[in-house]
């Protein structure tokens, strides 16, 4: 009689085992996603941590995910129970899986990153960025310092100044311009076939003529020409040469450090540096070039509608889910983040946490 209820039991058993015939696939299906989001989501409150670091002078750190290893364990469980009252015995037989995941973390540092955080973006990633659909406002705003003599707030490439940057109207009218017929093609950076020298034409259409005389006459280009010569060099400047100054892209997380919301607090604690214009009044960074682009708002307890949100300082600072303006231009970051620092090698792994 025993041996007919092993026999069931070992039967049941192996009845829910074939019915476990797709575990692998399905715990990857339930967990890939999970960890997809989890990892998106504290790479990208790292960001937002590091911009409120330099609002308030601390130091920025950046771990990366390294690896991530999950093991699924099946376990098979079975048994005999005896009910006293009838004299009789009920199998029992259950399967079941756990999964067991182990993180490494690896610091972002080294002579590599360091390098590639503070050297100015490269002009054909800017240019490529413009050409994928990004607006030509929101690029050239963030990664843009100078163009022939056009200032976008150079001052603001650091930590916060204590004098705001010098207004420059022209910077602003040039992107208008540019952004108005931004579908048009009229503005190609391209490559002289010759020489390899890199290049940026600006076509004379006759449907946009005034607005593109008015871009060469900003400029200071010669009217008359349709290519000219790209430059880094900033410091000189000639009629058939277009020179643009970059950011680098720790100047750009200074940049957008400076449109973080402070509690009234840490002001009056002298915790962040408020900049003043000459009068004496408090400057509005919403009137920068960048300002209407990001915000980073803070409040004191934990906000209900945040794309984004992190506690630092005994408060919540966070980008609002509808905040649309805020949340392109920190995807815009990530990217320029991924092509400028995504290249440099991480560290050996300095923390593996198994998490339970």
């Amino acid at each position: 009689m025993n041996l007919k209820f092993i026999l069931l039991i070992v039967a049941l058993s192996a009845a829910q085992i074939a019915g476990c015939s797709s575990f692998g696939p399905d715990g990857l299906r339930g967990t890939h996603p999970l960890y997809n989001e989890a990892i998106n989501s504290s790479i990208n409150e790292q960001f937002v941590q590091n911009l409120v670091r330099l609002h308030y002078r601390d130091p920025t750190f950046f771990l990366d995910v390294a690896s991530v290893a999950a093991t699924l364990k099946l376990e098979l469980t079975g048994g005999l129970g005896f009910e006293s009252s009838t004299k009789s015995y009920t199998p029992d037989a259950g399967v079941g899986y756990t999964t067991q995941p182990t993180i490494s973390y690896a610091p972002l540092q080294g002579e590599d990153f360091v390098k590639s955080v503070l050297s100015p973006i490269p002009l054909e990633t800017i240019f490529a960025l413009a050409g994928s659909g990004w607006s030509g406002r929101r690029v050239f705003s963030l990664c843009v310092e100078r163009i022939n003599g056009l200032e976008n707030a150079p001052s603001a490439s650091g930590p916060t100044p204590e004098l705001a940057p010098e207004a420059d109207h022209g910077f602003s009218r040039l992107l208008e311009l540019t952004d108005s017929f931004r579908n048009e093609h009229l503005i190609v950076p391209r490559v002289d076939p010759i020489t390899k020298e890199a290049q940026l034409e600006i076509r004379n259409d006759p449907a946009h003529l005034e607005a593109v005389y008015e871009i060469k006459t900003l400029l200071g280009l010669d009217p008359r020409l349709e290519t000219y010569k790209l430059s880094g060099d900033f410091l000189s400047h000639r009629r058939d040469t277009v020179s643009i100054r970059t950011r680098s892209l720790m100047n750009i997380f200074f940049l957008l450090s400076h449109q973080v919301d402070t509690p009234p607090e840490h002001k009056a604690k002298g915790l962040v540096t408020v900049t003043r214009q000459t009068n004496g009044a408090e400057f509005d960074w919403d009137d920068s070039t960048g300002g209407k682009l990001f915000r980073i708002r803070q409040s004191e307890s934990s906000p209900d509608m945040a794309f984004l949100a992190i506690p630092y300082r005994n408060h919540w600072f966070y980008i609002a889910d509808n905040d649309l303006e805020s949340k392109s231009t920190f995807m815009l970051l990530t990217q320029l983040f991924r092509l400028q620092a995504g290249a440099a090698k991480a560290v050996t792994p300095a923390l593996t946490i198994p998490l339970r």
